[in-house]
């Protein structure tokens, strides 16, 4: 077994052991703890809903003899206009309303088949005519006519109108109330509809039965009761404790199965890996992973390739740069004593212009070639890419001017040694040179843009064919020379130095069109103390 397979399993199917002993452990209190509070609280939210009910019921009573109140004021209705409209309302609604009685203003009640009885004396009229509720409920009450239990509803007709229809008296059976309170099916309990606050609730042994309670909203003292046996609220958990067993022992074994695979499909491909890495190891730059896999092992396995592929275009491309600047190098010592001696040879001849050329060339060699370090500032590369071009105007002198401007206060911010003379070489031979009938001029500018130093190198030559000038851009944007020499040589190195110092959202840009070619270079202010120079 591999040594990761075997750690994946151990510790695994440890943490599942572990887990499952303390399952097994804990699983009895933790099933006490909750079944019984989780089921009180379903009950308790049955027993709410029926509350609910109860009290939307009992609301749409109410809401039926205030709209008979409002149209009775409305319409100016008379007594006996009232009672044959509340006639109406009681045979739609025969199951909902005992009877609807109209009362005038001196508390005599009246409907259209029964005498007129006073209810002056009665504690819903006191209390209706010494509030300012638009309605009273009574307490139970004892029907006359079918020994039926009720509760009388009293509404006041505002704005009174007419004195012999004062108020509307609905007298609503509780009995479809108690059907509601008694249709609770849960646990075999059984519930209880308490309307008078002097009610007794039924009396069962504290100890083995468990009350629940929910108040009847908008009727004050009313409230529903149900009772329900405590064992009752704990059946099922031992089935539930059970079941909760056999699940975990069959969830552990197809656990510990998944688990031996996952190891497996892990470990051998990581070993495949190892394998081909200590093959690198060895120097064998041509080994490839040949994982199809879509997985991270996978995608793993293909970065290895690309890491390999990056890592030796890498190596051959600073082959090239080593080559390529081995070819650049000249010996300075050698060079300036050369140069010193050709330039005392063409003053003692009165060779002016050639003390001025060679004194130019000695410049731009010294500042090149000078202290070896890889950053000036910015008045020493003006002063190299000005000796280069004091040198070019000598040999194109008919076609070629310059112009150098800078803010004075970025005279001393530091930059990369030898970044415009390469820009200025190619405007030279690539934008001025195949222009020989006309002079054209080379414009270097730099100034401060935000946070950074922006450097331009702009000609009016030849504009860059928009085919060459994509090529560039992509190029330098990928930070990748074309094998096709699409990007030359100098181009490359100064986007390369900059992205390679500064970061990748630093480099080179070139813009060309309509008679004017701008190479823009930006690099932060400041911007050799990010670089690590020492």
């Amino acid at each position: 077994m591999n040594s990761i397979q075997r750690k994946i399993t151990l510790y695994a199917g440890g943490c599942f052991l572990l887990l499952f002993l303390a399952l097994l452990g804990a699983i009895s209190s933790e099933m006490e703890r909750t079944i019984v509070p989780l089921n009180e609280s379903l009950t308790q939210q049955i027993v709410n809903a029926r509350s609910e009910q109860i009290s939307y019921w009992f609301q749409q009573r109410i809401g039926e003899v205030e709209m008979l109140a409002t149209l009775a004021a409305d319409h100016h209705w008379t007594r006996d206009e009232l009672l044959i409209e509340s006639r109406k309302l009681e045979q739609r609604r025969a199951l909902d309303y005992e009877s609807i009685r109209i009362v005038d203003l001196k508390g005599n009640s009246w409907t259209s088949d029964s005498k007129a009885f006073s209810i002056l004396t009665r504690d819903y009229y006191k209390e209706l005519i010494s509030s300012n509720a638009p309605c009273v409920v009574s307490n139970v009450i004892v029907s006359r006519a079918n020994k039926a239990e009720i509760v009388v509803i009293l509404y006041r007709i505002e704005p009174l109108v007419n004195e012999d229809a004062a108020y509307i008296a609905a007298a609503v059976p509780i009995g479809k109330m108690k059907e509601i309170a008694q249709d609770i099916t849960v646990y075999d309990g059984r519930g209880w509809l308490i309307v008078n606050s002097g009610s007794l609730e039924p009396e069962e042994s504290r100890a083995t039965m468990s009350t629940f309670t929910a108040s009847i909203a908008g009727v004050p003292g009313w409230k529903l009761i149900f009772q329900v046996p405590k064992s009752q609220l704990t059946q099922g958990m031992t089935k539930t404790q059970w079941s909760a067993l056999i699940m975990g022992s069959v969830v552990g074994i197809f656990f510990l199965i998944l688990v031996l695979l996952l190891g497996s499909s892990i470990a051998k491909p990581i070993q495949t890996l190892r394998q081909l890495m200590r093959q690198v190891e060895d120097g064998d730059w041509s080994v490839r992973s040949n994982d199809k896999r879509r997985d991270e092992i996978g995608e793993l396995g293909r970065s290895f390739n690309q890491m390999l592929i990056k890592l030796y275009q890498s190596q051959q491309e600073k082959k090239e740069i080593e080559l390529q600047m081995i070819h650049e190098q000249i010996k300075p010592h050698f060079l300036y004593n050369t140069l010193d001696t050709i330039q005392w040879m063409a003053a003692s001849h009165d060779a002016n212009n050639v003390v001025d050329i060679v004194e130019s060339l000695s410049t731009y060699f010294r500042l090149g070639l000078g202290s070896g370090s890889q950053f000036v500032t910015l008045d020493q590369e003006f002063q190299h890419v000005e000796s280069y071009l004091n040198i070019q105007c000598v040999r194109y002198d008919d076609i070629l001017e310059y112009e150098l401007s800078y803010d004075e206060h970025l005279e001393q911010q530091q930059i990369i040694r030898f970044i415009l003379q390469p820009l200025v070489e190619n405007a030279i031979y690539h934008g001025i040179k195949p222009l020989t009938n006309q002079k054209s001029k080379i414009s270097i500018r730099a100034y401060e843009r935000g946070d950074q130093l922006i450097v331009t190198v702009q000609n009016n030559g030849v504009d860059i064919p928009e085919s060459r000038l994509t090529s560039l851009q992509e190029a330098l944007r990928n930070g990748k020379k074309d094998r096709n020499e699409e990007i030359g040589f100098g181009l490359y190195s100064v986007s390369h130095r900059i992205k390679l110092a500064y970061g990748e959202l630093y480099g080179l840009q070139i813009s060309s069109g309509q008679g004017l070619t701008c190479m823009t270079i930006n690099i932060p202010l400041g911007g050799d103390k990010s670089c690590g120079r020492s």
